[in-house]
């Protein structure tokens, strides 16, 4: 009996006083406040609802704040925002917090660096957000725009090395017929104007290289200033210098070797992330517009910037070789523009890397191979 009578007492302690009751939670407090926030956007939108969910939500304000808060209104509430929840999908109620402007004290050093000062209300976290997307595609776009400038001079002025010195070579040949019949009539002056107009020319050719070169020299130094790669030995030889034709070769070597690292890894790389930067404006922007952007938006945003700029490195390694594009009959698509549709269509890319990689390694499973030997023992038999 004193027993049952103590366990009695420990049942009796361990039941909520009053107070407790009518005390509300934390948790229980935010969300009548979310309540109340999907509420207003219900009403804002213009969508039904019963008059009943309604009550109950004011009714558990008022109550929770007079503290005469019980279980069966939390049940009543509990339910009650559920069916909220489920009105308003696909929008969340992240989703509308983010949405919603925040308070500002104005005290706070991080927000007098913001400029936040004399204002009552900071922007919403999802605009917040879209101004970063914003700026980060226009500083990835003004970087973008350096580099292939900077690799259209390089590669340009390659380009009119590779062309007069090719030149050069069908005018030397020229010559040397030239110098042939020369020896044989000498007196001809129709070869000899030839001879000396091409020697001439070959000249002017010569000139033109080494003056590309010398436009080529300061390019390769600012690279190599900023890779910090150090000095090359032939920057200090002198034009009159005999090494001085070696060193124009190892210019054009090195000038050759950053134009395919900027254009093959590089570029591509930054067109990818340029095209994940688009798709997440698009995308921001129909969130924002249709209220469904939350925290968890960022997450995913932020991993397809970088799977946009895996893709584009992807896209720059597979389609570098020029020579195996052409074959490809892909001439006329550059790794710039393949980058950045990969960049942009990331999950399309993705599905046909996984498609290649199911074929290569299906044809080496070992259960596969055993099934095709069953059905070859089959067709045999």
């Amino acid at each position: 009996m004193e027993e049952h009578n103590h366990q009695n007492q420990e049942i009796v302690t361990a039941l909520p006083t009053p107070d407790s009751i009518y005390n509300v939670s934390n948790e229980t407090a935010m969300n009548i406040e979310r309540a109340e926030l999907v509420l207003s956007y219900i009403i804002n939108q213009g969508i039904d609802i019963s008059e009943d969910l309604v009550k109950t939500v004011v009714d558990s304000k008022f109550m929770s704040r007079q503290k005469k808060w019980n279980p069966e209104i939390e049940v009543k509430f509990r339910m009650a925002y559920k069916e909220l929840t489920k009105i308003i999908k696909p929008v969340t109620v992240d989703s509308l917090i983010s949405s919603r402007p925040k308070p500002l004290s104005g005290d706070g050093a991080f927000e007098k660096m913001l400029g936040f000062v004399g204002k009552k209300q900071r922007n919403a976290f999802s605009h917040i957000s879209a101004r970063g997307y914003t700026i980060g595609t226009i500083i990835t776009m003004v970087c973008l725009l350096f580099i292939q400038i900077y690799f259209y001079i390089g590669s340009t002025r390659l380009a009119n090395i590779t062309e007069c010195e090719k030149e050069i070579e069908t005018k030397e040949s020229r010559l040397s017929e030239l110098l042939l019949v020369k020896e044989v009539n000498d007196d001809n002056i129709a070869i000899n104007n030839e001879y000396e107009r091409v020697f001439s020319n070959i000249l002017e050719l010569d000139e033109k290289r080494k003056s590309n070169i010398e436009m080529l020299r300061p390019w390769t130094k600012r690279v190599r200033a900023v890779t910090l790669t150090g000095q090359l030995k032939t920057d200090s030889i002198s034009t009159n210098s005999r090494d001085f034709d070696k060193a124009n070769t190892a210019i054009v070597q090195e000038a050759k070797s950053y134009v395919w690292i900027i254009g093959i890894y590089i570029l591509p790389l930054l067109y990818g992330v340029i095209g994940g930067f688009t798709f997440v404006l698009r995308e921001i922007n129909e969130e924002i517009k249709n209220m469904t952007f939350s925290d968890g938006s960022n997450v995913k945003y932020l991993l397809r910037i970088l799977l946009g700029a895996i893709a584009g490195l992807s896209v720059g390694l597979f389609w570098g070789d020029i020579e195996h594009a052409q074959k490809l009959g892909l001439s006329s698509l550059s790794p710039m523009l393949l980058a950045f549709i990969g960049g942009y269509c990331v999950e399309y890319l993705l599905q046909f890397i996984e498609k290649v990689a199911n074929m290569f390694f299906k044809k080496y499973d070992p259960e596969n191979q055993k099934k095709e030997k069953a059905d070859s023992d089959k067709t045999q038999q």
